[in-house]
């Protein structure tokens, strides 16, 4: 497991988390914690989307079926900010199933969990992106 001092950072890297399930989201949150990041939760793609505008995330996890916005609004809503942080994103989705969802996530090239996840794949999709943006 991944711990702060290997990392290199003081707090660990930034991570916001966006899922409207309460019991999903404390879980994400307690991993992504536990993992060493600095990590913060939200419930809706509203306030994700005004967070990432006033501050500066290091990755950005999101479940893709949320209500008001879906995936590939928020997706679209992103790149319309600054295309650079789609490269922050990983998507967590029971969704994989769906083929629309399954084809929007791989056109796009987009990292994606599916659910239910282990924290093994939550740490690796979430330490390539921190590696990427310090390569």
């Amino acid at each position: 497991m991944l711990d702060k001092a290997t990392l290199g950072f003081a707090d660990g890297p930034r991570v916001l988390a966006i899922d409207d399930e309460e019991v999903m989201g404390y879980l994400i949150k307690r991993i992504v914690t536990y993992l060493g990041y600095s990590v913060e939760w939200v419930t809706d793609c509203e306030t994700a989307l005004k967070r990432i505008e006033e501050q500066h995330y290091d990755v950005i996890l999101s479940d893709f079926k949320m209500p008001n916005m879906t995936g590939d609004e928020f997706y679209y809503r992103l790149a319309a900010i600054n295309r650079d942080i789609l490269g922050r994103l990983v998507f967590i989705t029971g969704d994989t199933i769906n083929l629309k969802t399954l084809r929007f996530l791989t056109a796009n090239a987009i990292p994606y969990l599916s659910k239910p996840f282990d924290i093994r794949e939550l740490e690796i999709a979430i330490r390539n992106i921190v590696n990427e943006q310090n390569a």
